[in-house]
């Protein structure tokens, strides 16, 4: 049984781990916790060797080369991060939780070249880990603000954009006025920030947050039938993984079609 559960749309402790591996991803979920809300009664012993977990491999065999960052910050309202391992410079995708131990380990693996940030939300301390590995931070010019002004590559206009050969910069505007999604092609995975996640009901873009069009946002949802992946890696909510193009895309149209119809029946009423 699991050790975490939802409650009312909230995570909450559902039992006690009971065994090494519940434990290693109790002590996991508590470092990366960005509010401190998962706690012990005294302070474990074994911490450390949680926090040498990150950060941690998605799927070894399937995602090779992908990590989850771990260490959520609350300066990015819990938003997750990853690392792709690339030949060409690594990169991260927005920004975790500044510690120097998770940066070490991440220098262990070749560094960070690039900083990717998907829209102005999900930014932390980006300035640190900048200054720590002198990596070139890409924003859309859309999203920059006063805290961001000094990021070294601001993209303009619509796109879309290449980074290396093998990764494409989508604009998906919508959740922010300059959402850009990253598809790394090779593994066909897309990060979207916060521009589509999974929640228990299913497919998601969050209206009750949206910062600039929700009929924007559908739109720029729409624009992804036209990429060929699998993978979702979102800033908040569940991985999804799709069995292939078809079954994506069959997925995305069903949530479109369905929000469209919602939002033209509101419309109507007014």
């Amino acid at each position: 049984m699991q050790v975490f559960t939802r409650v009312g749309g909230m995570s909450a402790v559902y039992k006690q781990p009971t065994c090494k591996d519940d434990r290693l991803k109790a002590l996991q979920a508590l470092i990366s916790c960005p509010t401190n809300s998962i706690r012990t009664e005294v302070p474990p012993p074994d911490i450390l060797e949680a926090q040498k977990t990150f950060p941690i491999p998605i799927d070894e065999k399937k995602l090779p080369g992908v990590y989850h960052c771990g260490y959520h910050s609350s300066k990015s309202y819990g938003a997750s991060s990853y690392l792709i391992i690339h030949p060409d410079g690594n990169i991260l995708i927005d920004s975790p939780k500044f510690t120097e131990r998770l940066a070490r380990k991440i220098e262990e693996l070749g560094g960070v070249c690039y900083m990717f940030l998907t829209h102005k939300d999900d930014v932390a301390d980006h300035g640190k880990w900048s200054k720590r590995f002198c990596c070139d931070r890409i924003l859309h010019s859309g999203d920059v603000e006063a805290c961001t002004a000094d990021v070294e590559t601001k993209l303009d206009g619509n796109g879309p954009w290449r980074l290396g050969q093998d990764i494409m910069l989508i604009h998906t505007p919508g959740h922010t006025e300059g959402s850009v999604c990253l598809f790394y092609m090779p593994l066909k995975i897309l990060f979207t920030g916060d521009h589509l996640l999974m929640r228990e009901s299913g497919l998601d873009i969050v209206e009750m947050y949206n910062r600039y069009s929700v009929g924007t946002q559908l739109d720029s949802v729409k624009k992804l039938l036209d990429l060929d992946f699998n993978w979702i890696m979102p800033g908040h909510g569940r991985r999804i993984e799709f069995k292939d193009i078809e079954e994506k895309n069959a997925i995305l149209e069903a949530f479109v079609e369905e929000k469209y119809a919602h939002y033209s029946s509101v419309k109507n009423k007014w």
